[in-house]
């Protein structure tokens, strides 16, 4: 103890000697006096605390003034530490950010639309698209396509399509047969198929089959669209994936801060979405994996109002990342509407802006035929603007239509140009209201190439009449062309103006447009399948480059198939074929005609009896008649028939008998006839033939109407 103590001396000794060091403290008296007073008490320790500070910071500014550092002098000469300010976060009820154009699943997916219901009775529509453009191999064939056994389009080459084709609801067969490249002939229907597929089309819907790319090879695939009317300012897009080279994909429209789908890939859909009209919408692929990654953005698209589209995506091409088509798709009408498309010919206005009705449908409609689009055959005010300055350049009303025939009637609007002391765009308004035909086809021309002389619309089937085969032998196809095949004239038709329907058998033809009177060829469209019944608009356009033209086919939306064994089908080829075989009768008179006076009724020496029919002619009764429906069996009533004659029994075109029997003595028939179980619902024809058919056999035909399974026959009224 007693050397800490000398220790602790000798220290403060040592640093008394020391000039540089800290003076010494002055003394510090605190008076306290006890009293009685709380707050006094407070005031009394605050003050003392007040003056030990103010020694303290005296003390340190003399040691700093002493280091060399001199302290700014402010009104409070404190050093008051300064604590940094704590990082604060907003926090609210619900979580709240920015949306911005950068793709990222925070973005809101669209609803897919749900399709509407439609009677049972409705028919669907079928068409087929080429979306395989092939392997490194090669490019992949065209293909002839045929569904429920009857060719509807020949050559479909990659990338198109054919038109939609009417079916009865229920299983329908889609077969394709390869061309081989370069081939100058047809396949004939008794070529295997390379695909085929069958599908179940429930009514009133679109369906497309696609053919995509599938390994090294290709395949048939089915993507049902939503054919249900769509409002004023709404489109409908369905995006079919048919690219197996493309990495699952986060799928964005960014104009709509929308989601399509967050990984998309083969085979599978996208919608259908109803969407507004628009142009120039942008679709992103980002890699679904790493979202940040963009793959590719596709081409912008344009959605006119109230039509539905069909975007496929196709392996690509060269440098791309995915190929892209797009296909409009007509939609079911509202009544007292029609589909419509228009034709842009107007080569000097260039593109135009088409309002209906103060509603916006095309913007910009290209030099080209348009989506097929409804129209009111009530009257719709029409506005046709210049696209690059938005000045009006026509306004008038299209319709009414009063006549019935016109109000079922699809129509085509043509828009061309009007040069004169005002610059105009013309409108001329054609309805594809063909005859009706069950057997032909009905082919017309639509002249739109603007300073051209008429034009004729030429053509040659591709095949001549059908020749007889030997027995043993294999039929072989007919080359195209030659001069055993000429060229037939068909139609002609002036600027702005068409061609009479022209009735033309169903087969294939090449078909050509060439000036008047010459042999100048300006276009041209081969391998075209004309069907019974249907409608075939071909119009002359301008083309991509100057001076040339294009031709350009429009079909009706409603046309139905020719049914088998369809009454009326059977009754047109009879009497077109009785009109053919007919001898043309040529009066040859053998003497001058005088005005002598004739005898009236002329005499004759031809006994009466001769000129009347041994037998009158035969007649065939069904019960029930139609409309009524049967299931089951029949009654078959006849008269008019050879006596005693064995009768057989056919229907439709069946060349086995359904039944047998022997009439009676008067030439009558009555019997019961079980109906065969392979009649599918609808009308059928029943045929009775007493004898020898054809030959010296009478027969007769009548009409019945098989009852669906889920309907209830009409019940035969009793005596």
């Amino acid at each position: 103890m007693r050397l800490l103590l000398i220790i602790l001396v000798l220290s403060v000794l040592a640093a008394a000697c020391d000039s540089t060091a800290m003076p010494t403290l002055p003394p510090i008296t605190v008076v306290i006096t006890a009293v009685d007073d709380t707050e006094a008490l407070n005031d009394a320790v605050a003050q003392a605390l007040t003056e030990t500070a103010q020694v303290n910071i005296h003390a340190t500014e003399t040691v700093l003034a002493l280091g060399g550092i001199t302290l700014t002098p402010s009104l409070t000469p404190t050093l008051t530490p300064t604590q940094p300010p704590r990082p604060t976060r907003e926090s609210t009820p619900t979580a709240t950010f920015t949306p911005s154009i950068t793709p990222t699943p925070t973005f809101a997916p669209y609803l897919t639309n749900t399709p509407a219901g439609v009677p049972a009775e409705t028919p669907g529509w079928v068409r087929v698209i080429h979306a395989w453009p092939g392997t490194e191999l090669g490019p992949a064939s065209s293909f002839d396509v045929s569904i429920n056994g009857e060719i509807i389009a020949l050559s479909l080459a990659p990338g198109g399509q054919t038109s939609f084709r009417q079916v009865t609801p229920g299983a329908v067969e889609v077969a394709l047969r390869e061309v081989r490249p370069g081939a100058t002939e047809i396949v004939e229907a008794i070529t295997p198929p390379k695909f085929n597929h069958v599908i179940q089309v429930s009514a009133g819907e679109n369906v497309s089959v696609i053919l995509m790319e599938s390994g090294l090879d290709a395949k048939l695939v089915t993507v049902r669209e939503d054919a249900s009317p769509l409002p004023n300012g709404m489109s409908r897009l369905t995006i079919f994936q048919a690219n197996p080279q493309l990495f699952p994909a986060l799928v964005v429209m960014p104009d709509l801060r929308r989601t399509l789908a967050t990984s998309l890939k083969p085979d599978e859909v996208i919608g259908p979405l109803d969407i507004p009209s628009g142009s120039n919408y942008l679709v992103d692929l980002y890699d679904a994996a790493n979202p940040g990654a963009l793959l590719t953005s596709l081409p912008p698209l344009t959605l006119a109002n109230r039509v539905s589209y069909l975007l496929v995506l196709a392996p690509p091409v060269g440098d791309e990342i995915t190929r892209m088509y797009l296909f409009d798709s007509s939609t079911r009408l509202l009544p007292g509407e029609v589909h419509a498309r228009f034709v842009n010919v107007a080569t000097d206005a260039g593109a135009l802006q088409i309002r209906l009705n103060d509603q916006l449908q095309f913007d910009p409609l290209p030099v080209g035929i348009s989506d097929i689009v409804p129209l009111s055959t009530q009257g719709s005010t029409l506005v046709v603007l210049y696209e690059a300055s938005g000045q009006t350049a026509h306004l008038s009303a299209l319709g009414p239509w009063s006549n019935a025939d016109e109000q079922s009637s699809d129509k085509i609007v043509l828009l061309y140009d009007t040069p004169g002391d005002t610059f105009n765009v013309g409108v001329s308004v054609f309805s594809l209201n063909a005859p009706r035909s069950a057997i032909n086809a009905n082919v017309r021309l639509v002249h739109g190439l603007p300073g051209v002389i008429p034009l004729e619309l030429q053509m040659r089937p591709l095949r001549p009449q059908a020749a007889v085969t030997p027995v043993g032998q294999v039929p072989t196809a007919t080359p195209i062309g030659g001069e055993e095949n000429p060229w037939v004239k068909v139609a002609e038709a002036a600027f702005k103006g068409v061609s009479p329907y022209v009735a033309r058998g169903p087969q294939a033809y090449d078909v050509r447009v060439v000036l008047s009177g010459t042999r100048n060829v300006i276009a041209e469209m081969p391998k075209v399948q004309l069907l019974p019944g249907a409608t075939y608009d071909f119009v002359v356009l301008p083309g991509r480059e100057v001076n040339s033209a294009q031709l350009a086919l429009v079909q009706p939306r409603a046309q139905a198939a020719a049914e088998q064994g369809n009454p009326e089908a059977i009754a047109e080829a009879v009497a077109a074929t009785l009109t053919a075989v007919a001898p043309v009768n040529t009066a040859t008179p053998t003497r001058i005609s005088s005005p002598t006076p004739t005898r009236t009724p002329l005499p004759t020496n031809t006994p009466r009896p001769s000129n009347t029919p041994e037998f009158p002619p035969p007649a065939l009764m069904v019960d029930p008649a139609p409309p009524n429906t049967a299931r089951g069996s029949i009654l078959l009533s006849g008269q008019g028939f050879l006596p005693n004659r064995t009768y057989s029994i056919f229907f439709d075109n069946a060349l086995e008998a359904a039944q047998t029997g022997v009439t009676n003595a008067d030439g009558t028939v009555l019997v019961v006839v079980n109906l065969p179980v392979n009649l599918t619902p609808g009308l059928h024809t029943v045929r009775l033939c007493a004898g020898t058919c054809p030959g010296s056999g009478r027969e007769a035909v009548a009409v019945v109407n098989i009852a669906p399974p889920n309907l209830t026959p009409t019940a035969t009224q009793q005596p």
